[in-house]
């Protein structure tokens, strides 16, 4: 990376030693040239503009999870076990009810909690029904009537298990399925706390299963609308980013400096294209393939493109799956180098090696790498010999062990000459996948059958992901782009480069 990319990597300050807000400008500009320039007038920006570009990216995101994750729902966020917030929860939850118990167990008895407890079994009712079922709310309404029931609590005529047995049949009618076994434990409860807790526990799991149906009817909708609403929303976060004096776009930039220069030095060290060779290899689109397989590499913590932010999670997880896949098959490779003819053609050994290598990895950010390849090594050393010995053949002999032993070992380092192997040819499987070819008409790499289905899934993955992305900021991809090949093309030393005459 160059000495302009490493500056931009570093986050700007966002202010003084006394707080001011300091203007970001480029280290190499002299104070005194800064003084010769008139300051630009201030720009003013409200909290309230601030807020709604925030709450604009939220929605966005939100918006965004629906429409690329078709497994997308809503779930209750539970606190780790013994944490202090679970332990203040139950204690809050314990309190109310014990005091709700409390309060009916008083002679005359005050029925100011459930009251309250009607008024949010009300709401909740009314908040879970669809448009459709206007008779049922308008039923709801007149019996769950908060001025009657006050009414009725004032003058002794109050009748919980009335009011119980309303409300348990109209969850009974509204519930999916997956409920019947908790309204049918609610019926069976017959002590007025108990009951009123569980429908209150219940209705909060329909109102879930609720927002979890709608979510699945409107996606369609979603999905063919989010990218125009993803493009409006990031435009009304970078105009408000933009009157700050924030570049929105900073690490972006940067990300695509950085691959487009890469570009221009693997095309100045191959041979001169000629033909459609040439213009296919030069052209933006093939720089943003580079640049998203990088993603896939991504080694570098603070700096992820702002454009990307909202799918980060899911490139990371790629990436490390196919940081796995390359160890997968590295070792499968070794394995069968190592042992020869004897092993060749077994299939069963490959599956094993992948399944047992693949559980292995995963202590790794508990145990460190050294640990779980010495017992990758111990576990191919096993698989091999069961393998052998299932098909009687003769035993591995203890050089062999400690060669294979040996050779899985150094896969720790990522200049290991197996391991890099393997991840070029996962790599350039990819980038042949992202170039446009058609699923079915690429060559599976060379040692990599095992892998197949996970590879053609990140492949699939990645393919969703930057097509929707590139849809979304096409706009700013090609503004960046532009500027770097006019900058490329303007300098008199790049004027040879392919990539600047195709510009």
């Amino acid at each position: 990376m160059s000495e302009e990319n490493n500056n931009l990597d570093k986050a700007p300050k966002s202010g003084d030693e006394n707080g001011r807000c300091a203007s970001p400008r480029p280290s190499s500009i002299p104070d005194e040239l800064i003084n010769m320039v008139g300051a630009s007038p201030p720009r003013f920006v409200t909290f309230e503009q601030l807020m709604s570009a925030a709450n604009g990216m939220k929605n966005m995101s939100l918006a965004h999870e629906i429409a690329v994750n078709d497994s997308f729902e809503l779930h209750k966020p539970e606190a780790p076990p013994n944490s202090w917030e679970k332990k203040l929860a139950e204690t809050v939850k314990r309190a109310f009810w014990d005091a709700f118990q409390e309060k009916i167990n008083q002679d005359p008895p005050d029925l100011s909690f459930a009251y309250a407890m009607l008024q949010e079994l009300r709401e909740t009712m009314l908040d879970i029904l669809l448009p459709q079922h206007q008779r049922l709310r308008d039923q709801i309404s007149e019996v769950l009537d908060l001025a009657l029931i006050k009414q009725k609590m004032e003058n002794g005529a109050f009748d919980f298990d009335y009011y119980s047995k309303y409300i348990t049949d109209t969850m009974a009618k509204l519930c999916a399925p997956a409920r019947d076994e908790k309204i049918a434990e609610i019926r069976a409860i017959n002590d007025v706390v108990p009951k009123f807790k569980t429908i209150m526990e219940t209705l909060e799991l329909m109102r879930r299963d609720m927002a979890n149906f709608t979510i699945k009817q409107i996606r369609p909708y979603i999905q063919q609308n989010s990218i125009e609403y993803e493009r409006k929303k990031f435009s009304e976060y970078f105009e408000a980013q933009r009157a700050v004096g924030v570049n929105a776009l900073q690490y972006t930039e940067v990300w695509l400096k950085r691959n487009y220069e890469k570009f221009l030095k693997r095309l100045t060290d191959l041979p001169a294209p000629s033909g459609s060779a040439a213009s296919r290899v030069s052209t933006p689109a093939n720089i943003m393939t580079e640049a998203f397989l990088e993603v896939l590499e991504w080694p570098y913590p603070n700096s992820f493109p702002e454009t990307l932010m909202l799918d980060q999670f899911r490139f990371m997880a790629m990436r490390d799956k196919l940081h796995t896949l390359g160890l997968i098959t590295s070792v499968q490779l070794i394995t069968f180098s190592v042992v020869g003819p004897s092993v060749e053609g077994m299939k069963d050994l490959k599956t094993q090696l992948k399944e047992h290598v693949d559980i292995l990895l995963q202590d790794v950010g508990q145990k460190g790498v050294k640990p779980v390849l010495e017992s990758v090594a111990d576990q191919a050393v096993k698989d091999v010999s069961d393998s052998l010995e299932s098909c009687k053949l003769p035993p591995l002999t203890e050089d062999t062990k400690q060669a294979l032993k040996g050779q899985i070992m150094n896969l720790g380092s990522r200049e290991n000459t197996v391991r890099k192997l393997m991840n070029t040819r996962l790599m350039e499987f990819l980038r042949e996948g992202m170039s446009g070819k058609h699923v079915n008409s690429l060559q599976l790499p060379k040692g990599c059958t095992a892998v197949q289905q996970e590879l053609v899934q990140i492949l699939g993955n990645i393919l969703r992901l930057s097509s929707h992305n590139r849809s979304v900021f096409g706009e700013q991809y090609s503004e960046i782009l532009e500027r770097l090949m006019q900058r490329t093309t303007s300098d008199p030393s790049t004027t040879s480069n392919p990539l600047a005459k195709s510009a």
